[in-house]
């Protein structure tokens, strides 16, 4: 019998994702000038916030996923409001991204007290900054504009909730529109190319003629060449992976489907008054394996 083995696969798929040293999403939103552009892209009517007023606040322990990696920042308003902002970047849908996005908002929170000197076992109530929760959603799947934990869970009747938006229009009028549409056009070009340089080349010129990412892709362009290369092979190796787990699943059964029809068979034979020795001889098999057989349920 055939046994499915998919651990070292498994490690070595996993082993590729992480040599993905940055991404596209991680390296755009390393400045602060666009993360102040992002959160006027939420806060439109909020002209009052400067760059020195935005602290950025990533969770570093976030794996990347494909073209995209999580963000966080802490905004302190003119008012002395604080707001943090957390966002989840996703290009294949789950059903529970509330969730992840709750683990990530208690951690969030955690760091904040840390560093803030505060404790949640003291009389007096702690502040905490505004939670603002959205999900970049660069993928294809019809999804709604808000999300919720307690919808999501316990059908609306749950004691807590999370709501999370979801961002997921590609546009030139948003900087997170901008990186959607960079995301889509990539993979479109990846379908159509199997050569990873024609399929960057291709995704940024289209980008810069539509007017995705137009300064970073100009002012990066070696860096993006670098970080879609590497996409582009990991992508290559989860393939690969896909194929290789499929074919040892199909010989597995195959394999499965024999050995249920040997056990059938010794069976009979044994039935018929022929011995474990008898039947080793007969098939050429240690009498162990026969006896394995023998066990089977079938």
């Amino acid at each position: 019998m055939i046994k499915l083995d998919t651990d070292d696969i498994r490690q070595d798929s996993r082993t590729v994702k992480k040599k993905a040293k940055d991404s596209v999403f991680s390296k755009l939103f390393e400045k602060r000038e666009n993360l102040l552009t992002l959160y006027r892209d939420l806060h439109p009517d909020d002209i009052t916030v400067t760059i020195n007023d935005i602290e950025p606040d990533t969770l570093t322990s976030v794996v990347i996923n494909d073209l995209l990696n999580d963000l966080g920042f802490i905004v302190t308003t003119a008012g002395s409001e604080k707001i943090i902002l957390l966002f989840e970047a996703q290009s294949k849908w789950t059903e529970n991204l509330t969730l992840r996005i709750l683990f990530y908002l208690s951690e969030s929170y955690r760091r904040y007290l840390r560093e803030t000197q505060q404790s949640e076992h003291t009389y007096k109530r702690i502040k905490l900054p505004k939670p603002e929760l959205y999900i970049i959603y660069t993928g294809d799947k019809d999804v709604h504009n808000e999300i919720s934990l307690n919808e999501d869970y316990f059908s609306g009747e749950g004691p807590v909730d999370v709501k999370v938006k979801i961002l997921k229009h590609p546009g030139t009028d948003t900087i997170y529109g901008q990186y959607i549409g960079f995301c889509k056009v990539y993979d479109e070009q990846r379908k159509i190319h199997k050569n990873k340089i024609d399929c960057i080349k291709e995704t940024i010129r289209i980008c810069q003629e539509k007017g995705y990412l137009t300064d970073f892709l100009t002012f990066h362009k070696k860096e993006v060449y670098t970080m879609m290369s590497e996409l582009f092979d990991e992508e290559y190796q989860r393939n690969q992976y896909d194929i290789a787990v499929k074919k040892m699943e199909r010989d597995q059964g195959r394999a499965e489907g024999r050995a249920e029809g040997e056990a059938k068979l010794l069976k009979k034979l044994i039935k018929l008054g022929n011995s474990i020795k008898q039947l080793s001889e007969m098939f050429e098999m240690p009498e162990s394996e026969i006896e394995t057989l023998l066990a089977m349920n079938c």
